[in-house]
Formats: structure tokens, C-alpha cells, sequence
């Protein structure tokens, strides 16, 4: 998980611009929108290029989502992800990668201090989802790594297959 959060944290500090958007385009991703019916978004590195291409259709805060969500996978797992992964195969309840990218992209989006700042309210994770505007399983992921580096938070089962959905 240190690995995860270290490489977040460096992709922030090298590449971060004014949303998560411009941070995986500045990282050499091309972001795509296009609509996708009920898929959210997917990643592709093909010919030496990398693509995040995520559902126009999804509201503001999930695309910053997906995209943070994808940019894990390129930066994590970019050797597996050469043609279009399949859906079945990204969405597996258990899958390693998926848990990956989703610790990653929770640390991406959310600060320490954003999730200290919502707890000092003695808020539940369904409240401080809803202020952040992020999905609850993202808010989890956040005091998951939280939790890795001295935290004490009560976290329930988190799915990692949340953005099938």
C-alpha cells in the first residue's frame, strides 16, 4: 500500500494541475470522453499510447473518479493493460488491480486533511461522502490508507468493484 501512496502522492507533485483531468493528461495520458452506456470508463495503452476514456454521461464528480481510477491502472498496471481490458475482467469483486486503482485513485483525490477536517463533525463515512461528493467506497479507500499509517478508523467491507455500478 506505501508503494501506492508514494506513487499518488509523486504523480500529484510532478503532474498535478487544476483538476484530476489535467493531472492525467500532464502524466502523458490522452482523456477521452465518450458515452459509453452503463460503462464508467476503461484504459487502454495501445501502440505506445495511453488512453483514460470515460462515460460523458456520468455527473462531474465521477468522471474525476474514473479518471483518477484509470490512472492507476496506467500507472500501475500499464503492461496488463495492452488492448481493452474486458469488463468481467476489471470488475472482479477480489481482483488485486482493482483494489490497487482504487487505493490509488483515493489517495489522488482525497486529503488527510479533508477527511480529519469532515471527522472533527464525528460524521459517518455516508455523511462525509456526501459533503466531499465522492462515492462512500472512495471515502473508505481514504481512511483505509489512513489506517495503514497510524489511523484508527472504524471501516466496513469496502467493495472494490463499486464503479460497475
Amino acid at each position: 500500500m506505501q508503494r501506492i501512496i508514494e506513487l499518488a502522492e509523486k504523480i500529484k507533485k510532478e503532474y498535478g494541475g487544476a483538476d484530476i483531468i489535467e493531472t492525467a493528461e500532464n502524466a502523458g495520458a490522452k482523456v477521452w470522453f465518450r458515452k459509453l452506456g452503463s460503462l464508467k470508463g476503461f484504459y487502454l495503452y495501445e501502440n505506445g499510447i495511453r488512453y483514460i476514456v470515460i462515460n460523458e454521461e456520468l455527473d462531474e464528480k465521477m468522471k474525476e473518479v474514473v479518471c483518477a481510477h484509470e490512472l492507476g491502472h496506467d500507472q500501475l498496471h500499464r503492461e496488463l493493460s495492452k488492448g481493452r481490458i474486458s469488463e468481467t475482467t476489471l470488475f472482479l469483486e477480489n481482483n488485486k488491480t482493482e483494489r490497487e486503482a482504487n487505493l490509488f485513485a483515493a489517495s489522488l483525490l482525497i486529503s488527510d486533511g479533508e477527511i480529519l477536517s469532515e471527522l472533527e463533525s464525528d460524521n459517518s463515512s455516508d455523511l462525509i461522502s456526501a459533503r466531499l461528493g465522492y462515492p462512500r467506497e472512495i471515502v473508505l479507500y481514504k481512511l483505509e490508507i489512513m489506517n495503514s499509517t497510524g489511523g484508527g478508523f472504524n471501516i466496513s467491507e469496502i467493495k472494490n468493484d463499486f464503479l460497475k455500478e
